[in-house]
């Protein structure tokens, strides 16, 4: 697998690493099995904005080798040093701009997905990426928080998880929000959608996408 050039727009947020991986985590378990279900055995797969890596550690007994990038070093360091502590050989993680893979211009994944990652990224980045993702992935799994937005209470628990992550984080969200969400982004990219599925207790929705 080609390494990655380290960027140079390292992004750490206050709960990146550890805190992520002990409290936010858990309650992305049922995630984690929707999209383990979705992917064969074999598969090669690329996860953007891959966290602390607990998506492709999930899969890893049933994949054949797995991406991580991500834009927070806090992140990148928690997963190198899960992938040691759990003896995971293949899966590699590296410090990259997902808006711009140009080292892996000759090298495919069966699939790329992202989870809960493009709604926080700014509107400029969002397509640049997505359209990224297209390029080297034969399908996309996309899961992001569900537009429009459920009622009420679901709506306010949404909003405060956002807030809490911070004001740039919350103003991504917004945004991503007002844009139409990801049925918008989809619809631009002109996608071929095969699959859905809502989760999250009604605030989450997962799309399979095909791009070859």
């Amino acid at each position: 697998m080609e390494k990655l050039p380290e960027t140079t727009l390292a992004q750490d947020h206050f709960y990146d690493g550890w805190i992520y991986r002990k409290f936010l985590d858990p309650s992305l378990k049922g995630i984690r099995i929707r999209i383990s279900r979705l992917i064969p055995e074999n598969s090669t797969v690329l996860d953007v904005g891959c966290g602390t890596g607990d998506q492709l550690f999930f899969i890893s007994d049933q994949i054949k080798s797995g991406l991580g990038v991500e834009l927070s070093e806090a992140m990148i360091n928690t997963c190198r040093d899960q992938a040691r502590l759990r003896d995971i050989s293949n899966c590699e993680f590296e410090l990259a701009d997902a808006s711009n893979l140009v080292n892996l211009e000759n090298q495919s994944f069966d699939y790329a997905l992202t989870s809960l990652v493009i709604h926080e990224m700014p509107e400029a980045v969002r397509i640049p990426v997505l359209k990224e993702m297209a390029r080297i992935g034969r399908q996309l799994i996309l899961v992001d928080w569900i537009y429009p937005q459920p009622p009420p209470f679901k709506k306010f628990t949404t909003h405060l998880v956002e807030r809490i992550a911070g004001k740039e984080h919350y103003a991504g969200f917004r945004s991503f929000m007002k844009q139409g969400g990801m049925p918008a982004l989809i619809k631009t990219l002109g996608l071929d959608v095969v699959e859905t599925q809502i989760t999250g207790r009604g605030t989450i929705q997962l799309w399979v996408c095909r791009t070859q």
